[in-house]
């Protein structure tokens, strides 16, 4: 992985190896780490070109599923709040193209049982995340909770999503029949970052969305989450929000570093 430094508010992430093409039995076509300065913040962006599948999407797609359990009371409506803010937000590709309904994977993503929360996977929110000095021992409240529950995972409830476009959920099934339908998809050599087209049987949909649990402060005025959005072997990506609340509204901190894109 290579680290380039860009002073810019976006990078044109492109590998060299990635503008050819290259056989569909590749998992990873190329990798490496841009690093952007802007006005509000310093990101690095982890960017992953796969033809198969995207790498933040495999990583979630393992042998030992944590089992469902059902969502705290504590937790749910924070939670669906945050939900229905972030998912027609800005935090993730596609945020502003046509659709006339969302996918959404019907329960949240967690670490695989044998991971370890605080070091485990490749945007752990112990390393993709780094929160202001004056504020790391508020934060660190949000990290344990992620240390205690990384491993649970909580069946959606569309309803709860408050946004104005119809939510379908996508169970096992009807995940991989979407994977399937995009992810050998080969773009144009002239145009490596097309996207594939939808499935007809999501038609009206751009992209299949996820979520990770919240995870919460004690006070419940600081949340994280992890969103995601897949939409192709070169079409995704995956980044961890930090909000907190203020006057009575979550607002998103720029805090995180790392970001997977595919």
């Amino acid at each position: 992985m290579r680290q380039i430094t860009a002073t810019s508010q976006s990078a044109t992430i492109l590998s060299e190896t990635a503008k050819k093409r290259v056989n569909a039995a590749a998992i990873i076509h190329g990798m490496r780490t841009v690093g952007v300065t802007s006005a509000v913040n310093r990101t690095t962006v982890a960017c992953v070109f796969g033809i198969a599948f995207a790498i933040g999407f495999a990583q979630q797609q393992t042998t030992t599923t944590p089992q469902l359990k059902p969502m705290p009371q504590d937790l749910a409506a924070d939670s669906y709040e945050i939900y229905s803010q972030l998912l027609p937000g800005n935090q993730v590709e596609w945020s502003n193209a046509r659709r006339t309904q969302w996918l959404v994977e019907d329960t949240t993503k967690a670490a695989p049982p044998d991971s370890p929360c605080a070091t485990g996977g490749m945007m752990n929110p112990h390393k993709a995340i780094q929160a202001p000095q004056p504020r790391q021992t508020e934060f660190d409240e949000v990290l344990a909770d992620f240390d205690a529950h990384c491993h649970d995972r909580y069946p959606l409830d569309a309803a709860k999503l408050r946004v104005e476009l119809p939510v379908r959920l996508l169970d096992e099934e009807a995940r991989q029949r979407y994977v399937r339908g995009v992810s050998g998809y080969m773009p144009p050599k002239n145009n490596i970052m097309q996207a594939p087209p939808t499935p007809d049987e999501f038609k009206g949909a751009a992209g299949m969305h996820s979520f990770t649990a919240v995870y919460f402060n004690r006070a419940h005025t600081l949340a994280m989450t992890e969103i995601g959005m897949y939409c192709g072997g070169l079409c995704g990506n995956w980044r961890w929000v930090v909000l907190e609340r203020i006057n009575g509204q979550w607002q998103i901190l720029p805090w995180v570093r790392l970001v997977t894109f595919s």
